[in-house]
């Protein structure tokens, strides 16, 4: 308490403390000597009158003229309840809400500026806004707005829903209750999605592609409702501005595929849908997976990361020869170059590097089910390359060797997890026993229906399929 005192008693400009305070300006103190020093007799820069203005500022104004000055923020009045800042005179509302220094709220523990003092609270502490409003406020039932509750005999509402019950809408005319305001929720979304439909217009500059977004929101509003339109229909106008800067009116529909592509026409369904409602494309589905089977075969020659090795390039050349001659379709290309794709990239094979008979066994080791799109790219380096590469199904041995291993993984790292274990980790660890110990596979599903009882205290056992299992515990 003392050092408030001493700070709200020390002159700032010759440094003397307990003294009386003559005059406050811009966060500095003056005491009766300094204030005569530093605030001179001379003409406003604004109304010309002579009064006490700080002498080091060329163009200082008087208190009167500083009063009347608008908000630097939002150019209202700051006559009444203004306050003056480093940067100049704002409203108590730009103020509070921009300019006040942030404190600490008492219950949150947040730093925000509209922290104060409460008397409805059971403390005396300063508490955010936020915080308060928790304490008293809740959402109305029938109006929907967050505000103080009264209870009443038909339940909890806003004390302006009780007191008026339900009024007309100024728009349409149809009752609502009257905490909602003026206007009823459709209407308010309604004028909403029309308003911000006419700004985001400005950005098309062609009639078509404007009367073409504005029949989208219509169609969108009559689809979803008011409220769900003006909340997403921004989300499509970069299709339409795209299309305004390309074409200048909506194209069709393979103009649509080759430069959006399948996936960027994914992000635009919803317009998409609107333009086969209303026939102003007709979607044909060849041209949709050819061009979607082209992207997917850049989207595979973009795993290589550009380092694409020269058996790749060539056997990609292949396979677009026979795909001219007409002997193979693009699908089958894609295939076949998957697991091709797939190969050189888990060996890091680039250049003039081609895969060896060990990496292309530990691949199909791990991808049994490409063996019969593999064997093309196989055939293909022995005739090209004068190789000797075979292509060999690994045995089911080998397989199940494979599969034990990568359980065993799972196990471990399951057994290393903090005990006791939750339910679903010890169905797992069930499953991955039976696999492991009993080479045999069984859905978690089907683990939830099977009893289990405990045989000592490292083993417990089960029963599927009428035969008992003994099992590890965990």
């Amino acid at each position: 308490m003392t050092s408030i005192e001493k700070t709200k008693h020390r002159c700032n400009s010759c440094g003397n403390k307990n003294v009386e305070i003559k005059r406050r300006y811009k966060d500095d103190t003056y005491c009766a000597n300094c204030y005569r020093i530093w605030f001179v007799k001379k003409p406003c820069s604004q109304c010309g009158k002579i009064n006490r203005l700080h002498k080091k500022e060329d163009f200082a104004v008087c208190r009167s003229c500083r009063m009347s000055q608008p908000c630097i923020r939002c150019g209202g009045a700051t006559v009444k309840n203004g306050a003056n800042t480093e940067y100049g005179r704002v409203c108590q509302i730009c103020y509070q809400g921009y300019f006040k220094a942030e404190k600490e709220c008492f219950e949150c523990g947040k730093f925000k500026r509209g922290v104060s003092r409460y008397s409805k609270l059971s403390h005396d502490q300063a508490v955010c806004v936020t915080c308060y409003q928790g304490h008293f406020r809740a959402t109305c039932p029938r109006c929907h707005k967050y505000r103080e509750l009264v209870d009443t005999e038909e339940g909890m509402a806003c004390q302006k829903c009780h007191d008026l019950g339900e009024i007309p809408c100024e728009s349409c005319d149809k009752l609502m209750p009257a905490g909602m305001g003026k206007r009823c929720d459709d209407c308010y979304w309604s004028q909403r999605l029309e308003l911000e439909t006419r700004t985001n217009s400005y950005l098309l500059s062609s009639d078509l592609m404007r009367q073409a977004y504005t029949a989208f929101t219509i169609w969108f509003k009559a689809e979803l409702g008011s409220k769900t339109a003006t909340l997403k229909h921004t989300h499509f106008i970069n299709f339409f501005v795209h299309c305004d800067e390309l074409w200048g009116k909506i194209p069709c529909y393979e103009s649509l595929v080759h430069e959006f592509k399948p996936n960027g026409l994914r992000e635009y369904l919803t317009v998409l849908r609107w333009l086969i409602k209303t026939k102003q494309v007709v979607v044909d589905p060849k041209i949709k997976d050819q061009i979607a089977e082209d992207e997917r075969i850049v989207n595979l020659l973009a795993k290589l990361d550009g380092k694409v090795p020269r058996c790749i390039i060539e056997y990609h050349q292949y396979l677009e020869q026979k795909l001219l001659m007409g002997k193979t379709s693009l699908k089958s290309v894609r295939l076949a170059l998957q697991p091709a794709i797939d190969l050189c990239t888990k060996y890091d094979i680039e250049g003039l590097h081609t895969p060896s008979q060990e990496q292309l066994d530990g691949y199909l080791l791990v991808k049994q089910g490409q063996y019969s799109a593999l064997y093309g790219f196989i055939a293909f380096l022995n005739k090209s390359y004068g190789l000797n590469l075979a292509c060999n199904k690994p045995s089911k041995d080998d397989v199940q060797k494979l599969k034990k291993k990568e359980i065993e993984q799972k196990m471990m790292v399951l057994y290393d997890q903090p005990k006791p274990l939750s339910d679903k980790d010890e169905l797992m660890w069930i499953q991955m026993s039976m696999s492991y110990f009993h080479q045999v596979d069984i859905q978690v599903k089907t683990l939830r229906t099977l009893p289990t009882e405990p045989c000592d205290e490292d083993m417990f056992k089960t029963v599927f399929d009428q035969k008992e299992y003994w099992l590890p515990k965990i």
